[in-house]
């Protein structure tokens, strides 16, 4: 439930319109795409995570894959790149939540309201963290199966509607000869680049796996998480294109296109079935939140105890909860979500973190391949693909400067800060060497 809740929440919801702006009618396709770049990099996670696990989940076995080597400072560089990530993440579901939010109660979209919403659901997650891990599963559990059921009634009753009128149906899905003839390859990619926050999620498993009693069987669950993803995203992106086709999922605003499946609902099934899902969408969008405070609070508790975050944040109160990086967490996705630059902004911007986070995965395997028993093909491919995913964002970020000068100032900021950390840390280690 964990991964489930950490995959599926903005990078469907909010995404799926306005990423359909460079694939046309295929971005389904993107999502199929991504999925398997994802699922070759989940092969690496599950062998380090067999080899090396504990609370820190990534950090925490590159960290111990590269002990005393050239390679050392990698593990608080993935850390530190990771903990920005999950709060450009949540700034993406807080930010998701708050569009559906209006679109329910047919407020005016402005800037305020909007900061309001996020302010709000961002605190109300950040207590229910402090409660403890127990309270936070319960909810999460309740919340996953509601709004899976409400996606199955969705592509259920949406295809059948679609299916009325099939010579329509393959011209949305671009399953025409004209389509085809005209399919933007590069459109497509750029798309799948663009949506690699949705399978970021998977990896939240990690950080409980050293409290599983069957922990081989609870790491191959990320696999079984993201395959479920997978084929919910795609089902979900292929009915709705199937149902108003490219320019109904652009939309003539850019909210417009963010809330494209409520549309999509509401044309198929009527003002229940855009209910349904715009009750979905606050549903996984809250989940996911949770489940990412989660995660990435535990993150930030064991840098701190490794001293390369300051170590009052591994500070923990009476129900053994790291309360100090819950608030801080909580506090600087607020931030963060309060100025962002819409739903592709955002996604780029993750793009651009995970690819290099996957990437890394991918490389540390490969060069301890002889130690967690990997076959060296499948994290060669992990890294060919992400580093291809991470060059193409980049290109397309400078080419298209002003319209996506959000995503890249924020992309150099923290990068930056990532360095700083790590230079702060390698410094500090010089140090304890000489002194001893």
């Amino acid at each position: 439930m964990i991964g489930v809740g950490g995959l599926i929440g903005g990078g469907i919801f909010s995404v799926l319109g306005v990423i359909s702006t460079f694939t046309g009618p295929y971005s389904y396709l993107s999502y199929v795409i991504t999925g398997v770049i994802a699922l070759i990099t989940v092969y690496s996670y599950q062998k380090l995570n067999l080899k090396w696990c504990d609370p820190g989940g990534e950090y925490t076995c590159v960290q111990n894959a590269f002990p005393n080597s050239k390679l050392q400072n990698l593990g608080p560089f993935i850390g530190i790149l990771l903990y920005f990530g999950y709060i450009v993440t949540m700034a993406l579901y807080a930010y998701t939540f708050s569009v559906y939010f209006i679109l329910m109660f047919n407020i005016e979209y402005s800037f305020y309201i909007i900061g309001i919403i996020i302010t709000l659901l961002i605190s109300i997650l950040t207590i229910l963290n402090l409660k403890g891990v127990k309270e936070s599963a319960r909810v999460q559990s309740i919340l996953v199966f509601v709004y899976i059921g409400i996606f199955l009634i969705f592509i259920f009753l949406g295809f059948g509607f679609a299916m009325q009128n099939t010579d329509r149906m393959l011209i949305n899905i671009g399953l025409d000869s004209e389509s085809i003839t005209n399919i933007n390859i590069m459109g497509i990619i750029l798309g799948s680049s663009c949506i690699l926050i949705s399978y970021e999620g998977f990896q939240l498993i990690a950080y409980g796996s050293h409290e599983m009693e069957d922990r081989e069987g609870g790491l191959k669950m990320m696999k079984f998480a993201l395959i479920v993803a997978m084929v919910i995203y795609c089902m979900v992106g292929f009915t709705t294109m199937a149902i108003l086709g490219v320019s109904g999922v652009i939309g003539e605003e850019v909210h417009e296109a963010e809330v494209s499946i409520a549309l999509a609902a509401l044309i198929s099934i009527g003002i229940l079935g855009m209910f349904l899902i715009i009750f979905g969408a606050l549903l996984s969008t809250t989940s996911a939140l949770n489940a990412t405070i989660l995660g990435s609070s535990r993150l930030a508790y064991m840098m701190a105890k490794d001293e390369v975050l300051p170590q009052k944040i591994s500070k923990i109160n009476k129900n053994k909860v790291p309360y100090v990086s819950i608030i801080i967490t909580g506090f600087i996705s607020i931030i963060l979500a309060l100025f962002t630059g819409g739903a592709l902004a955002i996604a780029g911007l993750a793009g651009l973190i995970f690819a290099q986070i996957f990437f890394i995965i991918n490389f540390t395997n490969f060069k301890v391949r002889k130690e967690t028993g990997s076959n060296a093909i499948i994290p060669i491919v992990g890294m060919i693909l992400t580093a291809s995913f991470f060059s193409i964002l980049i290109v397309f970020s400078v080419v298209n400067f002003y319209q996506e000068i959000y995503s890249l100032v924020s992309f150099i900021i923290m990068e930056l800060a990532t360095i700083f950390f790590v230079l702060h840390i390698k410094r500090k280690n010089g140090k304890t060497s000489n002194k001893n």
